[in-house]
């Protein structure tokens, strides 16, 4: 460690927090989403900014300490996920870098463990303060009233337990952002929510970003091979871990009935496996028998588990349209910015239907013609088959992917590089305030 000490312990690095990656991996299993999402905004900002140096405080995989560097970062994995203790590593680590002002902490709740590390994470955050750094948080969650995802977290929606969580978190909330410079969001519709307890003038969005290395050279034929998908067969994907927010098992169970529509054959892919953070909960393991039980005997229907980095772009290029069933709009959609990647056809559910809202979205749909009403189906059986039906249509798929590529051109990883630059660096939230006069949102 000493050796690196010197390289990067100067004024104008910047120090990250955050869950990463394994080894030359964006996108690795047992570590939580916002690890590729992570190292994908930190790999653009060294492309636009190369002699920028970045430290990348993160957690050790198994019980490992290590310091290495990779694409020109330092990477310290010092401290244990669900392990408050090991904070204390963690704020050694952050004393060697003293001279480092700027520091960016990634946060997602169960990214750091239960209940109990989470909120002794606002300790090291308060910490940072008082050692005069200048935070800024990027809120990945913005839930503040935690019965709308009861069904997720396993807590009945009368409990008192419920009760004191929900009055616990938007305090929770409170404390993180005001010793924070700025809090970065992901979406509007988490700055509205978020706004009704700390200063707008603090709140910046930035959309999720679009990872446009990430590609196979592969056609869609050869994909639907390697995969063991049936040449005539219309791909239907679902991406991410089987989560009950995410809606996965109304998918799978909509589609029971259905091996074909409109005469066509079609396929759902459910690629993904078991969340890392809800892990052996027993709520959850109940949620996952129930899932996996819906979709047999049912020979259309696939659950292919975690799928490796080296896969991922097989199952969007043999994919014919990408499915978001989400019951709640929790987040911003990892799997959303990935079919974007590829420009896939996408749907969403009309709980999603307040993402549609911002500024470049609305861009998109004008340019391309579309409607809201074109990519929004209402949570039902009926209401989503009708609306994949649509989009079978060829001239439906080519608006479609139409607006999938602009949109994926306004938010690759490289386009928000230079915003997330000036929001670090400087009070960028109150300046873009000031001089939009509106409410702060990034569209490029």
């Amino acid at each position: 460690m000493n050796r690196y000490i010197k390289e990067f312990n100067k004024g104008n690095s910047i120090l990250v927090i955050s869950s990463f990656p394994k080894k030359k991996e964006k996108y690795s299993k047992g570590v939580c989403a916002v690890a590729s999402f992570t190292k994908n905004t930190l790999l653009a900002l060294k492309k636009q900014n190369p002699d920028k140096k970045i430290i990348v405080l993160t957690m050790k995989l198994g019980n490992k300490e290590e310091v290495y560097k990779e694409d020109g970062m330092l990477i310290v994995r010092c401290f244990k996920r669900n392990s408050p203790l090991s904070y204390l590593s963690l704020t050694r680590n952050i004393l060697k870098f003293n001279h480092v002002k700027d520091v960016l902490l990634e946060f997602e709740f169960s990214s750091f463990g239960d209940i109990f590390s989470t909120g002794s994470l606002s300790v090291v955050i308060w910490l940072l303060s008082i050692l005069r750094k200048s935070v800024t948080i990027v809120i990945h969650q913005v839930i503040l009233d935690l019965r709308e995802i009861s069904g997720h977290i396993g807590i009945s929606k009368k409990s008192l337990k419920l009760k004191l969580l929900n009055f616990a978190l938007k305090n929770f909330y409170k404390f993180i952002a005001f010793p924070a410079k700025n809090i970065i969001v992901l979406e509007d519709e988490l700055k509205n929510r978020l706004q009704e307890i700390i200063p707008e003038e603090k709140i910046v969005v930035i959309p999720h970003g679009v990872d446009k290395q990430i590609t196979s050279n592969f056609s869609k034929e050869k994909s639907k091979q390697i995969l063991r998908i049936k040449k005539d067969e219309f791909v239907i994907l679902y991406f991410g871990y089987l989560t009950w927010y995410k809606g996965v098992d109304f998918l799978i169970k909509s589609f029971q009935k259905h091996s074909k529509i409109n005469g066509k054959r079609v396929k759902l892919v459910i690629a993904g496996g078991p969340s890392f953070t809800q892990g052996k909960k027993e709520h959850y393991q109940a949620f996952l028998r129930k899932t996996k039980s819906l979709s047999k005997g049912f020979s259309h229907i696939e659950i292919t588990g975690f799928v490796p980095e080296e896969k991922i772009a097989d199952y969007f290029k043999a994919s014919d349209l990408v499915i978001f069933p989400y019951r709640k709009l929790m987040s911003s959609s990892g799997p959303l910015s990935l079919a974007l990647s590829f420009n896939k056809p996408v749907l969403l559910s009309k709980n999603l239907q307040k993402l549609i809202k911002s500024t470049d979205i609305k861009d998109a749909l004008a340019k391309t013609g579309l409607l809201e009403k074109d990519l929004i189906f209402k949570f039902n059986e009926k209401a989503l088959i009708e609306k994949i039906s649509s989009a079978q249509k060829i001239s439906q798929q080519k608006k479609l992917i139409l607006f999938s590529k602009l949109l994926s051109e306004k938010r690759s990883f490289d386009n928000l590089a230079s915003i997330y630059i000036k929001t670090i660096l400087q009070n960028y939230a109150r300046i873009y305030n000031r001089k939009l006069l509106v409410s702060p949102r990034v569209t490029r």
